[in-house]
């Protein structure tokens, strides 16, 4: 795990898709996960408050999101905020921008080589709330109820009833098996 993070980081695009898999899901083994981890939304809201943020402000955001990926480096959500801070800090063709593309797409192809989310058969497996909504937001999907389905094999999904999208989408699926184990761990059952 330890190198495929330093080679995550690094945006290294030679990953195959099995190793993006084993990094993704191996965040859910290391002993700091907590799949309800809290985001720092509101240290990357204050830095971008403002109607049209100046350098210092995407600065600032840019280091919120660096504080958040330090505890939480698979964060779908955060990944496509440092995308979108590196864009208007360093311009669409810095090295850094690109980087910070390629590790959502990265993170993006480890989560849809699990399915395409259409139904508990095909659901993304994720391991955090926080990337079904990261997911969402890439389609530009959003969601009008959740709601918690288990099966009798063990398995557990979160079932995202959405608004009218171009896709005709009306629910989206998200297997969250992971995460509720990881609960029931926490708290001992």
């Amino acid at each position: 795990y330890p190198e495929l993070l330093r080679r995550f980081e690094a945006a290294d695009t030679t990953l195959t898709v099995e190793q993006l898999h084993y990094f993704y899901y191996g965040t859910a083994t290391r002993p700091d996960y907590s799949p309800y981890k809290t985001s720092n939304y509101d240290a990357l809201h204050k830095a971008l408050e403002k109607e049209t943020p100046e350098k210092e402000d995407w600065e600032n955001a840019a280091k919120a999101i660096d504080e958040q990926l330090k505890t939480d480096p698979t964060n779908i959500r955060f990944h496509m905020y440092k995308h979108i801070v590196y864009d208007n800090l360093y311009g669409p063709d810095s090295e850094k921008t690109f980087d910070a593309y390629n590790q959502v797409v990265m993170l993006l192809s480890a989560v849809s080589s699990t399915g395409d989310g259409r139904s508990k058969e095909t659901a993304f497996h994720v391991i955090s709330v926080t990337d079904e909504y990261g997911i969402m937001d890439v389609f530009g999907l959003s969601p009008k109820m959740q709601s918690l389905v288990h099966d009798d094999h063990g398995q557990s999904y979160d079932v995202m009833e959405l608004e009218e999208n171009e896709f005709g989408l009306e629910s989206m699926y998200f297997n969250i098996t992971v995460s509720m184990e990881a609960l029931d761990k926490m708290f001992g059952f």
